[in-house]
């Protein structure tokens, strides 16, 4: 399936990408230089899927700090004993199991994960803010990785505010069709280049002018080696393997 993307998502794609995190949905092309620099992984939204930060320290062995209200090992655990009950479906209580023990080992030590959705400065102390995450990281080398399924909008101005302490940012764009405006307006403001985009095609592609509703975009602060971008990317894999991937046309 073709799709297509406005004129202000024009890029030159980092030729040091490399793929980290999984083959299907929570892999990210990233820049190899971004990683080397970065001394602190940010990582807002994880559900069940911790693969992109897993490899990303096998990289570069930085603190990780994920934030996510929707899991927890409690809810892990609670899942694993419902599936474990479930005895026509043992794939099911295998992965369950390969999660809750995967999040165990991982969320220990340096990596923390905090059961907090990100987005809201509210009373209701399931959520925070960006900024207050910000605060209390004293680093200044961050590699930001942000999938919030719709959140990611509230916090362009605080990225574009701190955009200097980030050595990176992989972020997931839903509901593309109604944020087209400030898409465009993050790209310009922020500083950090952009040097890849990937359709997931997971989200639908609206029929009237091909937009894909859902992009994955990299940007990189270190990266300095460019080139003409060619998509899909030989390291790109759809998202949902189930379906064909998303080829995008960049409107000139």
């Amino acid at each position: 399936m073709q799709a297509c993307l406005p004129n202000f998502f024009s890029y030159r794609a980092a030729k040091d990408l490399i793929r980290v995190g999984r083959e299907g949905d929570g892999g990210y092309l990233i820049s190899q230089a971004d990683i080397e620099k970065t001394d602190f992984l940010l990582g807002l939204g994880i559900k069940d899927d911790w693969s992109f930060e897993q490899h990303f320290t096998s990289l570069n062995k930085v603190p990780v700090l994920a934030y996510d209200g929707s899991i927890s090992q409690e809810v892990f655990l609670k899942q694993l004993i419902k599936s474990g009950l479930r005895l026509y479906n043992p794939k099911r209580f295998a992965h369950q199991l390969q999660v809750y023990f995967s999040y165990r080992r991982f969320f220990s030590g340096p990596n923390k994960h905090i059961e907090k959705f990100v987005g809201l400065n509210t009373i209701d102390e399931r959520y925070c803010s960006l900024e207050s995450i910000l605060e209390s990281v004293k680093s200044e080398n961050i590699f930001l990785k942000i999938d919030i399924e719709g959140a990611e909008y509230r916090l362009f101005e605080t990225i574009l505010s701190q955009q200097h302490r980030f050595t990176g940012l992989a972020i997931e764009l839903h509901h593309c069709d109604l944020h087209l405006p400030a898409i465009e307006s993050f790209i310009s403001r922020l500083s950090l280049k952009l040097v890849h985009i990937h359709a997931n095609n997971n989200g639908p592609v609206r029929s009237d002018d091909r937009l894909p509703l859902v992009l994955e975009l990299s940007f990189s602060a270190h990266s300095k080696q460019q080139e003409p971008a060619k998509l899909p990317h030989p390291l790109d894999r759809p998202c949902n393997r189930k379906k064909s991937e998303i080829y995008l046309v960049i409107q000139h």
